[in-house]
């Protein structure tokens, strides 16, 4: 599934209100590299790829560009047409059957090429999906490092929008210097032309310019200065309003509210500095910062009779960073969600943030389908904050409302 139903028919009726022809598929490239000894598995494996717009579903890795698949110091690539395009890509869940003679695997990276974007998206591993080293896990969650496309030791692009006040416009130019975290812009000069007038009353002028990566942006030097660098015959003010920075590659916005009447001045060291006041944080940097956590799930099953179940259960985890996608909780050897029984389960996954629900479901598979559901906990093992929901609810098609899924909301 590429996009939610709601999602998908409220992109499709703005379209058609706007009278936009889009071009919704595109073609996917997914390659694979593993490098270290006895890195290459002979199991099956399986991607799904997530992004500003959904997700592509389960994806198997099947037909590579290699006769043998995933054997070591070699690079696989899978082809997948026809691909409804996700956006900015934010992680990638990657696992495999752990089946074969030799189903462990080291995953050095995954690159996805979504060519209708034009664009690469690195996804880096350098671990094992193994049952037998590193931790035991054979499913990983990848946060996007956005590879070739976002290099942040190069220089990145800067948008500047200035929006001049109703109480002074200026002839003359404009320069700008951007106070980052890690360091310091050039200078910018924004010229002023005959040919096309700027920063008169009530305009917002454009401009862009490439830098060293400065970090985030925590404050601006604005100077207004003469054409020729000659001395300034008497006073000349500029109302600047508004100016708002975005960093092209990320698409973070930085906004300055400045309301103030900057002196025209032949001098450099005469400007005026504004700290941020907003900053909009775009996401595919969200998604840059977000690390993988391990999350113990408890699942406890009512105490009455017939409260077990013998089918396959999910569960969706959704958090103000995003959502995990369906997971199915299984075990060998066990057998799970009986009577009165406490079930725990441990998932690797990208930090959630704050969980704010959960969707737990089965498949009404098996001979007695029916379950009694007391309560979910979810305890994320980095911090330790454990998050209880509350069900003692049926999910049943025979039973109360005949619902198989439930959504959960935090007991606070």
């Amino acid at each position: 599934m590429l996009l939610k139903w709601p999602d998908w028919l409220t992109l499709l009726k703005t379209t058609l209100k706007k009278k936009i022809k889009i071009k919704v598929s595109t073609m996917f490239f997914i390659t694979l590299l593993s490098l270290c000894s006895g890195a290459g598995t002979d199991a099956n494996v399986w991607v799904i790829v997530f992004g500003e717009n959904g997700d592509t579903g389960t994806l198997a890795l099947k037909e590579s560009s290699k006769s043998n698949k995933f054997e070591r110091k070699q690079v696989d690539t899978f082809r997948f047409p026809d691909i409804l395009s996700l956006g900015d890509l934010s992680k990638v869940r990657v696992w495999h059957g752990n089946t074969g003679i030799a189903p462990g695997w080291h995953l050095e990276h995954i690159d996805v090429k979504d060519e209708l974007m034009d664009k690469t998206f690195r996804f880096p591993c350098d671990r094992w999906l193994s049952k037998k080293d590193d931790d035991g896990q054979i499913m990983r969650e990848l946060a996007c490092a956005n590879n070739d496309y976002l290099d942040l030791s190069e220089k990145t692009k800067y948008e500047i929008c200035i929006t001049t006040g109703d109480a002074e416009e200026t002839k003359e130019n404009a320069w700008i210097v951007l106070e980052g975290r890690k360091c310091r812009s050039k200078e910018f000069v924004m010229e002023n032309s005959s040919k096309k007038k700027r920063f008169l009353r009530g305009n917002v002028d454009r401009f862009e310019f490439s830098s060293k990566n400065v970090g985030d942006i925590a404050a601006i030097c604005l100077g207004h200065t003469p054409k020729d660098g000659k001395k300034v015959k008497g006073e000349a003010y500029w109302h600047v309003e508004e100016v708002v920075v975005t960093e092209k590659e990320l698409g973070n916005k930085y906004i300055f509210r400045c309301n103030v009447l900057i002196p025209l001045s032949p001098k450099r060291d005469e400007y005026l500095t504004f700290e941020c006041t907003k900053t909009i944080e775009s996401f595919a940097s969200k998604a840059r910062s977000l690390v993988p956590v391990k999350y113990e799930i408890i699942i406890i099953t009512g105490d009455e009779k017939g409260a077990g179940t013998d089918a396959n259960v999910s569960i969706t985890i959704c958090g103000s960073n995003g959502d995990s996608g369906s997971q199915q909780l299984r075990q060998r050897l066990r057998n799970l969600f009986e009577r009165g029984q406490t079930d725990r389960f441990v998932v690797e996954m990208l930090d959630m943030g704050d969980l704010q629900r959960v969707r737990v479901e089965h498949d009404n598979s098996g001979l007695c389908p029916g379950w009694l559901l007391d309560r979910v906990e979810i305890t994320n093992t980095a911090n330790g904050v454990t998050t209880i929901f509350l069900c003692g609810k049926w999910l049943d098609t025979k039973r109360a409302d005949g619902q198989i899924a439930r959504v959960l909301y935090p007991k606070y």
